[in-house]
């Protein structure tokens, strides 16, 4: 009977069409309805600047290395948004560099949670998996953002670095290999590459990256170093002594450059320009320097 009555009441509905000739009800809902929206989409707007502001000067804290207050400003944007992944990712990162790794890994893990999808989350979550030694972890966060994004640099680079630490070294050059298919400016992944092919013995291959990394990188100390060690293990001398000698150039106290200059020159016979560097190379404490001299003191 009930059902019969409301159909009744809904066909009767059409006896009062005449009232609505005038459509200004319609029309007056329409525009209620209309101005709703823009009020909510108004609100959304101004929801949406002051959460951006408050991870703005987030940000700023971040780069000025004010963690406390740059946590306090992501706290303000979850207030005013609790699903904004944006803000829990850059708390992570907040408390991840003032040591507060538990509260960090909650941060990433509600991040990852509300944005599934966004690779930064992983990548920073990996990021800290790393710094808390969890290997395999990191490795799974950083693959997790090589499948969402198969372009992304820094993921291949950071579980190649990752890879390497675990004496992955195969597996680490081909991660390095990948970065450098992407980006062949990548002086990171030249290096890096270079330091694998050296644990490999394989030297040629590591000059030829050390060298990638200098063309980068002029002043990179590092590849000079790692070069001049690779040319003086494969008997090249005198290229050695080249980019030892750069070495010193560049920081006229690497006590490291000046002892490996000298034993370059010890294997050349030059005793006394090879005693003249291991003398510095003492000064500069090198625990190596009082032996070698020594020993061509014996010789001489």
């Amino acid at each position: 009977m009930f059902k019969g009555c409301k159909y009744n009441f809904l066909v009767k509905a059409d006896s009062m069409k005449e009232n609505r000739n005038d459509k200004s009800v319609v029309l007056q809902n329409k525009e209620l309805v209309f101005f709703t929206n823009l009020q909510l989409d108004i609100t959304e707007k101004l929801v949406r600047r002051e959460v951006g502001d408050w991870l703005e000067k987030a940000k700023i804290f971040i780069q000025n290395g004010a963690y406390p207050e740059a946590i306090d400003a992501c706290n303000k944007a979850i207030e005013i948004c609790p699903t904004h992944v944006s803000a829990f990712r850059c708390s992570g990162i907040a408390r991840m560099l003032i040591g507060d790794q538990a509260d960090a890994m909650e941060d990433f893990n509600q991040a990852i949670k509300l944005g599934p999808k966004e690779v930064e989350n992983y990548l920073e979550r990996g990021f800290l998996f790393y710094d808390l030694k969890q290997y395999e972890a990191a490795i799974l966060d950083f693959s997790t953002v090589i499948e969402i994004d198969p372009n992304h640099t820094e993921a291949f680079f950071s579980r190649g670095y990752v890879q390497y630490d675990l004496g992955n070294i195969r597996k680490a050059i081909e991660d390095f290999s990948t970065v450098i298919i992407l980006d062949a400016t990548h002086k990171g992944a030249w290096y890096n590459r270079g330091v694998a092919k050296f644990d490999q013995k394989n030297y040629r291959g590591a000059i030829a990256d050390f060298t990638e990394t200098i063309k980068l990188s002029p002043e990179d100390i590092s590849a000079y170093a790692n070069r001049g060690e690779a040319r003086h293990l494969l008997g090249h001398h005198n290229s050695a002594i080249l980019d030892f000698t750069t070495v010193i150039q560049l920081n006229p106290q690497a006590a490291n450059a000046y002892y490996n200059r000298g034993v370059t020159q010890f294997d050349l016979v030059k005793y006394q320009e090879a005693l003249e560097d291991f003398e510095i190379a003492l000064k500069l404490e090198h625990e190596g320097a009082q032996h070698a001299i020594e020993k061509i003191n014996q010789i001489m």
